[in-house]
């Protein structure tokens, strides 16, 4: 019984461990409040665009492992396509002695997916817009193939930097956590950290901190007599 009582508790601490951590991972760091001075100097990587309505920032998603998929799947792809034109590869179990053009199509139309994957990872562009009423984030793989969330932004616009399920080498990975009235989107988890360091700091830097729950305490309002 003794080794029993002592495996469950172990078990216990273990599990509440990993649970504390998860909880930690979650909520994440406040993100920095930049000072004027750094938002006007910016970040070579962060272009800016501003408008009347509010200001846009974009991004390109360039990672060492997008562009090794890329180099690997063209090198691979120009082999299967000189040993299609060659007689010299097979399809669906069959050597494919006289190759027609649908053969080619159909080899393109395998490799679609992986240069899709390539690019997300090297070409990809964030769009992120501020405004008084909307946060805004587009992101594309392509022209017009990608997707778009936007979040209301209320009195109270918070910013972290949190795991929301990305691992690189295995390890996790933070992503901007932009929350405000109960939602939240966030992006950017295989950016650099000093991007997403500076693109954090400019949300906060856009919206300000949340009003503190007991401004004006200090300060009662008083009838006139």
């Amino acid at each position: 019984m003794g080794l029993r009582e002592d495996f469950l508790a172990k078990f216990a601490r273990l599990k509440a461990e990993a649970e504390a951590r998860q909880a930690s991972m979650a909520a994440g760091r406040e993100a920095k409040l930049l000072t004027d001075e750094e938002v006007a100097r910016g970040h070579p990587k962060v272009k800016v665009e501003s408008d009347f309505q509010g200001v846009c920032y974009g991004v390109r998603l360039g990672t060492w492992f997008g562009w090794f998929w890329l180099v690997f799947t063209c090198v691979h792809c120009v082999a299967l396509f000189y040993g299609l034109s060659q007689g010299s590869m097979k399809m669906n179990g069959r050597l494919v002695a006289e190759p027609q053009w649908w053969h080619f199509a159909l080899l393109a139309l395998f490799y679609v997916p992986f240069f899709l994957v390539g690019f997300a990872f090297t070409l990809a562009r964030y769009r992120l817009t501020l405004t008084d009423e909307l946060v805004t984030l587009r992101w594309r793989i392509l022209p017009y193939l990608g997707w778009t969330s936007t979040l209301p932004a209320g009195d109270a616009v918070k910013v972290t930097l949190a795991f929301r399920g990305s691992k690189q080498n295995k390890q996790p990975v933070d992503a901007v956590v932009v929350a405000s009235q109960g939602k939240e989107i966030h992006f950017g988890a295989f950016l650099p950290e000093d991007v997403k360091e500076h693109l954090a700091g400019l949300i906060r830097h856009y919206y300000g901190d949340a009003p503190s729950a007991d401004v004006g305490s200090a300060a009662p309002f008083i009838a006139n007599p």
